[in-house]
């Protein structure tokens, strides 16, 4: 009996994260009109609130302390940036990012690629999704220097959105979305 409550409590832990994390295809995020959906009403940019995605995603994120903190999502392939602000984090969200492919791996990168689903105002966004198609969909959207080959900016109602590209430009590795402080 004591055998199997103790083997009960040393499961319990990681059963517990894997409950606690959203399913990774049912992960939904829109952006429209300068809001950032995850799932149906849950408008992350209203006050940015990193709070906002860890209650949509679920606990069990491995975080990172650096520039900023992250929390990576590995069998979801998204992670959200933290903001510091006097080396603290902020409880903001700096920047959002959707990875549909993982050619390389680092501290930050998830482990797994999206499988969930993305829409950019009413398109729906997909690893083989062309640059060319993202730039004509997405009317009223302005191209800014990117700053990196195979990556492109667009801006519009206050977000900036990242889509960085393979060395081909036609497999989509991922989408990186914040606010756009550029004026």
């Amino acid at each position: 009996m004591k055998k199997h409550f103790f083997l009960a409590l040393l499961f319990f832990p990681a059963l517990q994260s894997l409950i606690a994390q959203r399913d990774p295809g049912d992960v939904s995020v829109t952006i429209k009109s300068g809001e950032i959906n995850l799932g149906k009403k849950n408008n992350v940019a209203d006050d940015w609130s990193v709070q906002d995605g860890v209650t949509y995603l679920g606990d069990g994120a491995r975080v990172r302390d650096g520039y900023n903190k992250t929390h990576t999502y590995d069998n979801m392939g998204v992670v959200i940036f933290e903001s510091l602000v006097d080396k603290k984090p902020s409880g903001k969200i700096s920047e959002f990012q959707i990875h549909f492919s993982i050619p390389e791996t680092n501290e930050v990168v998830p482990k797994n690629g999206f499988t969930g689903k993305l829409a950019i105002e009413n398109l729906r966004v997909t690893s083989s999704t062309l640059i060319d198609i993202i730039k004509e969909k997405l009317n009223g959207y302005a191209e800014t220097d990117s700053y990196i080959e195979h990556s492109h900016r667009l801006a519009k109602d206050g977000l900036y959105i990242y889509f960085q590209y393979d060395k081909t430009d036609t497999q989509l590795i991922k989408v990186s979305v914040g606010q756009d402080k550029r004026k």
